[in-house]
């Protein structure tokens, strides 16, 4: 089936390149084709291709979150297995973004039919189509499975002057109708698959997470047949769910293409190339799966040259990614309103130098620097010191008087220094609030 899919491919591009009129179709009959061929195992690639055929023109379809899932022009790749699963259907994580949309298309694509004529017309939302990245343009509409939403599917626009887009929205948004239950069965079958293969992929996730995956040749095997590239710069990355739904957070990883982890509100991936991009598509994945930016905080750990493969290098990506994710935990415990749900560890600054150092000395070292200040004094002393000294900042964060707190910390400060508040002395007590709060955070009782 590849090779037709291919032609077929090529046959729509051309007559689109050629200016094709808007093709004739039953709509029934397009849907009862497109069913048999999904009960027939067809994956997305072919039943856009298929559509495409039918109606000569281009189609794409994108996730809730504007990322590209397939297209009519993606050849399927032969042979497609469990290697393939790091990507939708062999499509790449680079080309799901740059030829996808942005998730704010595809929400005004969503609610456009609850606003009805008149105020999408005075919104300018009226039979606009969809701009994907690359400048392509469609009309369409969301495809439903039962109760929630898969994506949405795009049929190419016409650019003639003569088309009225009215007349060619609705001429996709009933293409699309007869499309969804062929792009449903598939969307089904793949989370049966990937719940078949869920335990296989906690498994091999555990091992690369630890390190018991070796020689080096043996990893890149195991790691691709999971979809996993560990020949390219990647990294271990470290999530936490904030809320209580677990049948929700389990729910939201199913269509989202990343082998994973999860034990209980935790949960472990890999990420391959540009790592920040590929973690913020993973959390927009899941902030729209959950409803909530904030129901998800993520952390990676440093990036791993992946030539020469070293499985340790690998691990130990992971185990700092834990830490990090540790760090930004904390930080939100002691200022909840906080935004950022995201860290990185290049984006840490003495922290990256205390993460190498074993928790026993770290512990030993914070121990004795701050001389068994309670917890509230190495808060005060964090603020401080983290604000540059100034008293109206330290208040407003820790919801104090600054006539209480210019009284007490010139006698901690001196406590803690001897009376000699050097630079040294202060350099020395900023690394022992870092290492106390990292030591706390990372210990098992957190």
């Amino acid at each position: 089936m590849t090779a037709s899919v291919t032609v077929a491919a090529t046959e729509v591009g051309q007559a689109a390149a050629n200016g094709a009129p808007r093709a004739s179709v039953d709509p029934a009959q397009l849907e009862a084709d497109l069913v048999a061929a999904a009960l027939d195992g067809a994956e997305w690639p072919e039943l856009l291709a298929q559509l495409a055929a039918a109606v000569l023109r281009p189609v794409r379809l994108l996730d809730m979150a504007g990322n590209l899932l397939a297209a009519s022009d993606q050849p399927a790749a032969a042979g497609a297995g469990e290697a393939d699963r790091g990507a939708v259907d062999g499509v790449a994580r680079g080309d799901a973004r740059g030829r996808g949309s942005s998730a704010v298309a595809i929400a005004a694509l969503l609610v456009a039919p609850s606003l009805g004529p008149v105020i999408s017309a005075a919104l300018g939302r009226a039979a606009a189509p969809v701009v994907c990245r690359d400048g392509w343009r469609g009309h369409g509409a969301p495809v439903r499975m039962g109760n929630r939403y898969l994506g949405a599917l795009l049929i190419e626009a016409d650019l003639s002057p003569a088309v009225c887009p009215d007349s060619a929205g609705g001429w996709a948004c009933q293409l699309v109708a007869a499309a969804s239950t062929a792009l449903a069965i598939v969307a089904v079958r793949r989370e049966a698959h990937a719940a078949a293969l869920a335990r296989r992929v906690d498994v091999v996730l555990d091992d690369i997470r630890h390190g018991a995956i070796r020689p080096a040749a043996e990893f890149v095997r195991v790691a691709e047949s999971f979809g996993l590239d560990v020949t390219i710069p990647h990294a271990g990355v470290a999530l936490r769910y904030m809320d209580t739904d677990l049948e929700a957070w389990a729910a939201a990883w199913g269509p989202i293409g990343f082998p994973v982890l999860r034990e209980g509100e935790r949960a472990w991936t890999l990420l391959s190339g540009d790592v920040p991009a590929e973690l913020s598509r993973l959390c927009s994945h899941l902030a729209y799966q959950l409803g909530s930016p904030r129901a998800v905080l993520a952390a990676a750990g440093p990036a791993v040259p992946g030539d020469p493969v070293d499985p340790a290098e690998t691990a130990a990506s992971f185990r700092s990614a834990d830490a990090v994710l540790a760090l930004l935990r904390t930080s939100h415990e002691r200022d909840p309103e906080q935004e950022r749900s995201t860290l990185l560890f290049d984006e840490l600054g003495l922290e990256r130098l205390l993460l190498g150092v074993p928790a026993e000395k770290l512990r030993a070292f914070a121990e004795r620097v701050l001389a068994g200040l309670d917890p509230a004094g190495v808060d005060l002393l964090s603020a401080y010191l983290e604000t540059d000294g100034s008293l109206e900042a330290v208040a407003a964060r820790l919801d104090a008087q600054p006539a209480r707190l210019r009284r007490r910390l010139p006698a901690l400060i001196d406590d803690l220094t001897g009376a000699r508040a050097t630079t040294s002395h202060l350099t020395d007590l900023h690394a022992a609030t870092l290492a106390h709060h990292l030591t706390a955070a990372t210990s098992p009782e957190a």
